[in-house]
């Protein structure tokens, strides 16, 4: 079980991680915009892997590995918010 300060700092960093995960596909989406689409797909399937893998291993870290839904609904919540800021600003 985890302390409410542990919980606190993974929900951060889930938000955090959501926000950095809109902008990993954006930077992979514009490097693999003239590719075939098989190869396009390929690399941001690949892509996807990682930072999950990634995402993994920092929740290992902070909370030995602890998954609880409202830490996706976090990066759920990041991601989200990072596209309404991205297309409205920019």
């Amino acid at each position: 079980m985890m302390n409410s300060i542990v919980s606190i700092i993974s929900l951060i960093i889930s938000f955090l991680y959501g926000i950095l995960f809109f902008y990993l596909i954006k930077l992979n989406n514009y490097f693999t915009i003239k590719m075939n689409y098989l190869i396009k797909e390929f690399i941001t399937v690949l892509c996807i892997i990682d930072i999950v893998i990634l995402y993994v291993i920092i929740l290992f870290g902070i909370n030995k590995g602890y998954f609880h839904i409202y830490f996706i609904l976090m990066v759920i919540v990041g991601y989200i918010i990072s596209y309404y800021i991205n297309s409205k600003y920019l």
